[in-house]
């Protein structure tokens, strides 16, 4: 037995002895189960009825339920496929627009590269004309004795 179970059966038992229906506890208590019992017995058989009809309700709902998921998947679908349809129309209209604007364009000339100007190096004033080979070092640097 369950605690619910007893909890109810005790319940029923004190009641019957308030309202003096049963002589004392054990009596009250077997009493009680009595009635649990023939009340269990009789929702046990209208239950069973009940469940089958449930059961059938519940397979149809659920049926009901799975095809308005997939009606609802289906036009989704319908949406993606239109869509993407109607990108790749656009997408061709538009390669065929370049393709017609390529052939009208004239064809651009070739560009032709300059020649690099060359840059005069002008002399320093204060510089002069002078190489490294014109001016001995040995001159210019006391190094010692001489």
């Amino acid at each position: 037995m369950d605690v619910f179970k007893l909890q109810r059966i005790n319940s029923l038992a004190s009641d019957l002895r308030k309202h003096n229906f049963a002589g004392s506890s054990e009596d009250a208590f077997q009493q009680a189960e009595q009635v649990f019992e023939e009340k269990q017995q009789g929702a046990v058989e209208e239950a069973a009825p009940v469940v089958q009809k449930s059961n059938g309700l519940a397979e149809r709902r659920f049926e009901l339920l799975l095809e308005q998921n997939n009606k609802k998947y289906v036009e989704e679908f319908q949406v993606l496929r239109s869509a993407l349809n109607s990108l790749a129309q656009e997408l061709e209209s538009l390669k065929s627009e370049l393709r017609k604007l390529s052939e009208q364009a004239p064809p651009k000339p070739k560009e032709r590269q300059e020649p690099l100007k060359t840059e005069v190096k002008e002399d320093h004033p204060r510089q002069g004309k002078f190489n490294p080979s014109d001016v001995d070092i040995q001159k210019m640097f006391y190094f010692g004795k001489k």
